[in-house]
């Protein structure tokens, strides 16, 4: 996005003095409550404090797990136990699921929300912890197995256009226009407050101030940690190692609440978030069916498939996990990268022709042309257009463009003059066109003549994601710069789980 433009959008809410819309449709998709799993964390700093998770579904209550001391290994396995089974339930694990019939081999879409993005970071901290162990003890099954669909949601909440792992805060900026920074912004309780219903901008500024001061953060509050953690972790370490969990129970228990009271507050944020949305009268882009399609077949190939195949037991068709260390070498990371840039424009393929906001930030960034079609002939084969917008766009002759909100009907680029905005183009259908959004007449029909339309480049996305295979599957050279570097035996980590 323009920077230019952003900083205009939010100068704009500060004058109105509230969050104002952005674009006329939602952008992000808000499942049924049966399909949205809410998850947060909490952990005091350091490795051997506190820490809680609560979970629930949207619209029922939350449960809370704690564990006062995690330097035992046993306690946080039993309490993690639990959590892992309600999220594999959830996400339809085949050896979680009580259904025996077809539909239990098919990946459902499913959703989990968060408060914030520092929350992401624990999920991949429990696949490192539980994906790879190799540790002796009951249920370590589900853990291993709950290890790995954190390491999956993780490496999904990266992949641009996916709608299964939702921040709740940015959601909220999706739709929304902020006047503050983008710092401030990444703070759930402060987006909920410029969106409460004060009346006044100074009011809605006191709420987004207030709110702002309540962390929302995996981590807690250092004040809190001082003033009511502190001490009952002192008094929890005060007996003898191996006398702990049976001296220190109602410890424990007081500690539970007060790490109950903040995970609360983060569940209740985000179902006001969800809510907010919900309860916003713009409609849904209409592109959302497609990302939620494609990001349903995706998943579905990076988790459950190998969930599948785990389960069969079939050595002659293994899983294969994605690793815990991300890109390993530079092939690695080019593929990824590929892969990034073509789900990137993939998802703005999708979304721009259902929303008017971004068509005019595609035409900001030179990727299209708005005019008018000057002369039609050919019996519709050649179709002369004067642009007026924008001054220097950013095209090439032989690409491709499409009419904004008809992305079926698409026009070839063979000329373009920039002195007198000139360009020809050659349209890609015969006939008139329906089913495809607005009525598309054939392009001889005379009705184009002198009608405004916006014109948006076609990003070849198939393109480059055949390139990023080929980038998987052979080089021109074997030439790797982490070549030069060399690592003792001691010094390469090592993907296992917490056991090593």
């Amino acid at each position: 996005m323009s920077g230019e433009l952003e900083t205009i959008r939010r100068i704009t809410a500060w004058h109105v003095g509230s969050a104002l819309p952005r674009g006329e449709v939602i952008n992000v998709h808000v499942a049924d409550n049966d399909e949205i799993l809410i998850l947060s964390f909490v952990r005091m700093g350091g490795e051997s404090l506190p820490w809680g998770v609560a979970l629930g579904l949207m619209g029922e209550e939350a449960e809370f797990f704690s564990v006062a001391d995690p330097r035992n290994r046993d306690l946080v396995a039993t309490s993690l136990v639990e959590v892992a089974k309600r999220v594999l339930i959830h996400f339809g694990h085949p050896d979680f699921t009580e259904n025996t019939d077809e539909t239990a081999m098919m990946y459902r879409h499913r959703q989990i929300w968060v408060p914030g993005r520092s929350h992401l970071d624990l999920l991949h901290t429990i696949a490192f912890a539980y994906a790879r162990t190799t540790w002796d003890r009951p249920e370590i099954e589900v853990l291993r197995a709950f290890g790995q669909l954190c390491n999956c949601l993780f490496v999904e909440s990266q992949r641009p256009g996916q709608q299964t792992v939702i921040v709740a805060s940015d959601a909220l900026k999706i739709a929304h226009i902020f006047p503050g920074s983008s710092v401030r912004q990444g703070h759930l309780g402060y987006l909920l407050g410029w969106l409460g219903r004060q009346r006044t901008r100074q009011t809605r500024l006191v709420a987004a101030h207030a709110a702002e001061k309540l962390s929302v953060a995996a981590m807690l509050d250092p004040e809190l940690e001082r003033s009511q953690l502190g001490p009952l972790v002192e008094k929890w370490n005060e007996p003898a190692w191996d006398e702990r969990v049976s001296k220190g129970k109602k410890t424990a228990v007081a500690i539970s609440l007060v790490l109950q009271t903040e995970l609360e507050r983060r569940h209740q944020l985000v179902e006001s978030a969800i809510e907010i949305l919900r309860q916003d009268a713009r409609a849904y882009n209409s592109g959302l069916t497609d990302l939620v399609r494609i990001g349903t077949d995706k998943f579905s190939k990076l988790w459950f498939d190998n969930a599948l195949r785990e389960s069969s037991g079939n050595i002659d068709e293994r899983p294969f996990w994605p690793g815990l260390w991300g890109d390993v070498n530079a092939r690695a990371a080019s593929f990824a990268y590929h892969q990034r840039v073509a789900a990137d424009r993939e998802r703005v393929h999708f979304l721009v022709h259902g929303d008017r906001e971004l068509q005019n930030e595609e035409l900001m960034r030179g990727h299209g042309l708005r005019g008018k079609v000057k002369a039609v002939s050919g019996n519709g084969s050649t179709w002369t257009f004067i642009y007026d917008y924008p001054e220097l766009p950013s095209l090439k002759i032989g690409g491709t463009l499409s009419i904004a909100g008809i992305p079926k009907c698409s026009l070839t680029i063979v000329s373009i003059d920039p002195e007198t905005r000139e360009v020809i183009l050659i349209p890609g259908w015969k006939s008139r066109k329906t089913g495809v959004g607005p009525v598309a007449e054939a392009p001889s029909d005379r009705s184009w003549l002198r009608q405004t339309l916006i014109l948006l480049e076609d990003f070849p996305a198939n393109l480059v994601v055949k390139l990023s295979y080929k980038v998987a599957k052979q080089s021109e050279t074997d030439f790797d710069i982490l070549d030069y570097f060399s690592f003792e035996a001691d010094d390469v980590p090592v993907a296992g789980g917490d056991d090593e």
